[in-house]
């Protein structure tokens, strides 16, 4: 009896140990893709916060879904899960890498998959890294997506700005006359040559 409580508890200690093996480190070059992702997920952020009515928001959704070829739903199901346009524009990206390497994957699966890690702690280099996926295809593919969300800003821009200067064109058809020409005073001390 004693042994096997002894059997047990060695057991334990094993797979506790086990699992605090550290893991290999991400490689440096990842790191760089990872950070760069993480500031383009910002970007993506900001640019979003642009577009505060729900008709800007919904752009912005269409926008994202059109990129990664999937359903606006579920864009707003990661959306519904407290995850920022940028993270949820990273989650997409990755989880096609995943498909790619994986073809058994559906999108949502990759996707559960990807984001129960990114609950769990994880940063996207080591989730790339626990997946064998590499980050720079990814990075493209969110970079090309932030680029889209700000051409959205940018296009929103320009429409006000046209809708202001049409606004004054109108002000300016709108005057019963046009103003008068002043002749101009001659100077003294010069008669007319």
């Amino acid at each position: 009896m004693v042994f096997a409580a002894q059997a047990g508890a060695l057991a334990f200690l094993f797979v506790s140990v086990a699992a605090a093996q550290p893991t290999r480190p991400v490689d440096p070059g990842e790191m760089k893709h990872a950070e760069r992702l993480q500031t383009e997920a910002k970007e993506i952020d900001a640019g979003a916060a642009k577009a505060m009515s729900p008709e800007g928001q919904k752009r912005i959704t269409d926008t994202i879904a059109k990129q990664f070829k999937v359903d606006p739903s579920v864009v707003t199901s990661l959306r519904n899960r407290r995850i920022g346009f940028g993270e949820a524009t990273v989650a997409l990206a990755l989880s096609q890498e995943l498909m790619k390497q994986d073809k058994s994957l559906t999108q949502q699966r990759a996707l559960d998959q990807i984001l129960a890690k990114r609950a769990g702690g994880e940063g996207w280099g080591r989730i790339a890294q626990d997946l064998g996926l590499k980050l720079g295809r990814v990075r493209a593919e969110v970079e090309r997506a932030e680029k889209q969300v700000a051409r959205l800003d940018r296009g929103d821009k320009v429409a006000k700005d046209r809708g202001e200067k049409m606004e004054r064109g109108d002000k300016v058809e709108n005057m019963d006359s046009k103003p008068v020409r002043m002749d101009r005073p001659e100077k003294a001390g010069r008669s007319g040559r």
